[in-house]
């Protein structure tokens, strides 16, 4: 079938533009897409101008680019850090650092050194990996990993709550995490 971008255009917008804000939820975003699938079927139609099934190339073409867009942005959640409570240090009775340093050294040492390096000492992950001759992904995922556990021991040993002198303490539940 020939291609008449004009008709094609004016057949398949709405659908297009409800099959792309079902899937990318930013109205501008979306407008991008849009306008790169137009821009695509342009293209095509200015060099090839022959496509049989046109309503199936349209959404893979569309569908194509939704993927882009998501490849390219790589989404991240940004907050308005203003709007973020994060307490002082000072904030925390000096008991949950205690806890906190036994907990690191009772994990295994493939957690616990990675982690230390990173959360206590504040070397970047990249520094990390060279140091402990770990690839970037594999140094980054034992300090998740790391920080899991670190999380739930911290849970299953015990909680923190508001002292009176509204710092936050840790509590200790369980007298085998006394070790």
């Amino acid at each position: 079938m020939k291609c008449d971008i004009f008709n094609i255009w004016e057949t398949y917008r709405n659908d297009l533009k409800n099959y792309i804000r079902k899937r990318v939820f930013d109205e501008n975003d979306a407008d991008d897409i849009m306008q790169s699938v137009l821009i695509k079927i342009t293209n095509y139609c200015e060099t090839k101008n022959d496509v049989k099934y046109i309503k199936a190339w349209i959404y893979r073409i569309t569908q194509n680019m939704i993927i882009d867009f998501y490849k390219k942005s790589k989404r991240t959640t940004y907050t308005e850090l203003e709007h973020i409570y994060l307490p002082d240090l000072k904030d925390f009775d000096e008991n949950i650092y205690i806890w906190l340093h036994a907990f690191i050294d009772n994990l295994p040492t493939e957690y616990s050194v990675p982690l230390r390096l990173s959360d206590i000492d504040g070397k970047p992950h990249k520094k990390i990996a060279e140091q402990l001759g770990l690839t970037l992904p594999a140094t980054k995922s034992r300090i998740q990993r790391a920080r899991k556990k670190l999380r739930e021991k911290f849970d299953e040993c015990g909680f923190v709550e508001q002292s009176e002198s509204q710092s936050l303490v840790f509590t200790i539940t369980k007298t085998c995490c006394l070790k």
